[in-house]
């Protein structure tokens, strides 16, 4: 008897469930080349807000507003003038996955003890270093102009003269310094606080040094460090830095010390090594150096957006270089600069983007690399990402922005248009029937 009852249950479900699927697939509106299901209407609004709305007016309009957002997706070409739609629909779907990627790699982030620990005796601990950079083209602190591999041949010159005992760490200073500052400290630099240098990497190859040791040339954003540690000096363990330990895990996570920032780059260079990928550094020196020489940042009476110059060169103008070699590689695929400015295009602000040197120039480049590496590695791992979902909340998005960019056009076109005339004349040209 029981049996038959669980019988009869399982055959009970079998059918609401059947009923509520064929419901969803209920044709709720129809238009030239397309149609509404009210499992789609579900997607975008959600079936509590659809509940609410079916027991006033409201829902009608729910409808009707999903339908014209339909159908601008599914015609938006024949549509809207702007040329740049496609970009922005390529650039919501870039940074939601770049998202969804980037809060898989914080989730999933383990703190082991070993940095708990490091971190928590750097904290400690202060110190104080003789240290002399050498700069180049691309470096963030650019005093000289020189090459990357020039400034690190001249690191490692230093170095060598400096461990055979041709000249002590302060001649080195007086020799090779650059800046009129660092000479008159003599290259003194401190005490330091961990966590509070430009550099992560400066920061960590001095917290993993003793007094005495002379490290370099270490290439960091400021260009490659040659330094030696002076002193080391133990902080009193107060309760506060005690208090604030307590949430260490937390704080690195949040991106504090850097070393998620660190670990993110290095997951991204990973893949953009699977994937095939090299930067071409001697081609984006090049190309800075004719970006600089023609000025590409003066001000002009006709740059219809000078404003832009006053930071730095425009990205979209260094196509005005006329430089055709490749800047990096990924996928068999040589990129050159115009490549570079059509996806800056499609990537958060990247289009946006001005260079006071070539340090943020090679950084850019990177970047966006590394973003498109990022979003090749998210479309083949299915496994950990629910793809079906992330394609309908990129669809909403989108389905958003052609709304309310075609209302906005036509409304430019024609002053005295307003919202709803303008969705009453797309109903009429695509023959909407709400059902």
């Amino acid at each position: 008897m029981r049996y038959r009852l669980s019988l009869i249950n399982i055959i009970f479900m079998i059918i609401i469930s059947r009923c509520s699927l064929e419901k969803q697939q209920e044709i709720i509106a129809k238009y030239s080349g397309g149609e509404l299901t009210k499992k789609e209407l579900i997607d975008r609004i959600g079936i509590k807000k659809i509940n609410k709305a079916s027991k006033s007016k409201n829902y009608l309009i729910k409808v009707q507003e999903s339908a014209y957002k339909q159908i601008l997706f599914d015609h938006y070409n024949d549509l809207l003038d702007d040329k740049e739609v496609k970009n922005e629909l390529k650039r919501i779907e870039n940074d939601k996955k770049i998202k969804l990627v980037l809060d898989f790699l914080v989730d999933n982030y383990v703190v082991n003890d070993s940095i708990k620990r490091f971190i928590y005796s750097s904290q400690l601990t202060q110190y104080t270093i003789q240290e002399i950079t050498i700069t180049h083209r691309l470096s963030y602190a650019r005093q000289k102009n020189r090459s990357p591999k020039e400034a690190y041949d001249i690191g490692k010159v230093i170095r060598k003269r400096i461990d055979s005992n041709q000249i002590s760490f302060d001649q080195a200073v007086s020799v090779y310094a650059e800046h009129p500052v660092v000479k008159l400290t003599n290259g003194i630099v401190g005490p330091l606080t961990y966590g509070k240098l430009p550099s992560k990497e400066l920061s960590d190859a001095i917290w993993q040094s003793e007094p005495g040791d002379i490290i370099g040339p270490l290439e960091t954003k400021l260009g490659y460090n040659v330094f030696q540690t002076v002193k080391k000096e133990v902080i009193d363990t107060t309760a506060a830095l005690k208090s604030k330990m307590k949430n260490l895990a937390s704080d690195i996570k949040k991106g504090r010390y850097e070393i998620i920032d660190d670990y993110i780059d290095e997951k991204a260079n990973t893949w953009f090594r699977a994937f095939g990928g090299e930067i071409y550094i001697d081609h984006i020196d090049t190309l800075w150096q004719i970006a600089d020489s023609l000025e590409l940042f003066t001000i002009s009476e006709d740059n219809p957006n000078p404003i832009l110059n006053l930071n730095g060169i425009p990205i979209l103008n260094l196509d005005k270089t006329n430089y055709f070699q490749p800047l990096a590689r990924i996928q068999n695929k040589n990129l050159s600069i115009n490549w570079f400015i059509s996806e800056a295009k499609k990537h958060g602000t990247y289009d946006e983007k001005t260079f006071q040197n070539g340090y943020f120039l090679h950084q850019t480049i990177k970047e966006i690399l590394y973003r498109n590496s990022a979003i090749m590695w998210f479309d083949k791992n299915s496994t950990k990402f629910d793809h079906q979902k992330t394609n309908e909340l990129i669809n909403i998005k989108q389905e958003n922005y052609l709304f309310d960019t075609y209302i906005n056009q036509e409304m430019e076109k024609d002053s005295s248009l307003i919202k709803s005339i303008v969705l009453n004349r797309l109903a009429i040209k695509y023959n909407l029937e709400i059902h």
